[in-house]
């Protein structure tokens, strides 16, 4: 404890022509400076705020290694001795194995997909037998496994997409150049064929709420029921003679994106019987949902847009790229790079503002909170990188702690924990 000399309190009282002094009042005010001085002391002397993100373990991970992660479970599909692979369930809070499963040397270097207690492991084809009838196969396959024991459900051709509020699961069948040349729905928990349809080869395809929109090389586009598979509607769309096409859902419509040098634009069609209802009329850079808006983002700046109109709702000329987090919240920030632009989490139907801009962050894993964990490299220590926690109700962050330095893509975040390939090992971190 700090001690403060106020000299020889009797040799004051006695010295001649002094003041009276008030004996009792000079050492309650002594005591209250002491007290003071004390709580000084120990207040700079008091350990920092207890640290809120903590390693837990790590696990062996090689490039082209792939995960899934749900609430508590990281399903790891990773590559074993001679090429054969294998996916195992582990415990994120203890790193132990819950079950391994092999899957064979065919299992696809994409993600595994996890949906309604059904992971969906994507292959490639095994070569065909003498004993096997010749024919057209997809490219692409699955292997369905229940997620709690590991046990496989089913295993099919074709591509899985799942739908879990609807408990199925689109397969696109594909031939060895991608193009989707069939479309199957499967229950997603015993794989049973609902329906199954062939189709003029498609370039590209989307789902929408309740419908399925397929669009060949020239332009010839077709609209399937969802439920049952049978032909809706059949049209045609500009399509080729364009450096890029693409499709995307924003239902119940449907938004086409053409690139040509460097004019990009966007229309929009009413998915039920293809018609164009709106295009943009202005030269962007991308396209994308934000909500229930869509937003043309470029030099101009990010405007949201009402799909069934075109009518603009709002314009930020400030910034350029757009993230939507979803829950009516997104990013949008003055360049494609997180970590060296200017950024603010904005309202998607007004496009306001809330909380104060950030910059050299990375964003990962909007949590069922409503929150965003937020990396961020720091000059002070090159080595390490701090973690914050974005409330996506209010825009203030807060502090959570530091964990070795983060050079690779490819984290993932779910409530709680957030994991990253480090090398050839993947990093686990409790995040409270």
């Amino acid at each position: 404890m700090t001690v403060i000399d106020l000299g020889d309190l009797a040799d004051a009282a006695a010295e001649p022509g002094a003041a009276p002094v008030n004996l009792p009042r000079l050492r309650r005010l002594a005591l209250a400076v002491l007290t003071v001085a004390g709580l000084v002391a120990m207040a700079g002397s008091a350990p920092a705020a207890p640290s809120r993100v903590r390693p837990l373990w790590a696990v062996g991970f090689q490039p082209g290694d792939t995960m899934a992660v749900d609430g508590r479970t990281a399903y790891l599909n990773r590559a074993g001795p001679a090429g054969s692979r294998a996916v195992t369930a582990v415990d994120l809070a203890t790193g132990q194995p819950r079950w391994s499963t092999p899957t064979g040397a065919r299992v696809a270097d994409s993600g595994v997909r996890e949906a309604g207690g059904v992971l969906l492991v994507p292959t490639t084809p095994a070569p065909i037998r003498r004993s096997e009838p010749a024919g057209p196969r997809s490219a692409r396959g699955t292997i369905a496994l229940d997620a709690a024991t590991g046990r496989q459900l089913w295993q099919s051709d074709g591509d899985a997409f799942p739908s879990v509020a609807g408990g199925a699961a689109l397969l696109a069948e594909t031939d060895e150049s991608g193009t989707t040349t069939g479309l199957r729905l499967v229950r997603l928990r015993d794989g049973h064929q609902v329906w199954r349809r062939a189709i003029a080869p498609a370039e590209q395809w989307t789902t929408l709420a309740d419908a399925i929109v397929t669009v060949t090389r020239t332009g010839d586009a077709t609209v399937y029921g969802y439920a049952d598979g049978l032909v809706r509607h059949r049209g045609r769309i500009p399509w080729n003679g364009v450096y890029a096409t693409t499709l995307f859902p924003a239902d119940p419509y449907l938004v086409v994106v053409r690139t040509a040098s460097a004019q990009t634009v966007a229309t929009v069609y009413r998915s039920a019987d293809l018609r164009p209802l709106w295009r943009s009329d202005e030269l962007v850079g991308y396209v994308t949902g934000c909500g229930t808006l869509i937003c043309t983002a470029g030099a101009p700046g990010v405007t949201a847009r009402e799909p069934a109109t075109g009518r603009q709702m709002w314009q930020r000329t400030d910034l350029n790229f757009v993230w939507d987090l979803g829950g009516g919240r997104m990013l949008l920030s003055a360049a494609a790079n997180l970590a060296s632009a200017t950024t603010v989490l904005v309202d998607t139907a007004t496009g306001r503002t809330i909380g104060h801009p950030f910059a050299g962050q990375q964003a990962f894993s909007v949590d069922r909170a409503g929150s965003l964990l937020l990396l961020r490299g720091t000059k002070a220590s090159p080595d390490r990188t701090v973690l914050n926690r974005l409330d996506l109700a209010t825009g203030r962050q807060t502090a959570l702690g530091a964990v070795e330095r983060i050079v690779e893509q490819g984290c993932r975040g779910t409530p709680g924990y957030l994991l990253c390939p480090r090398g050839n090992t993947l990093a686990v971190t409790a995040v409270r």
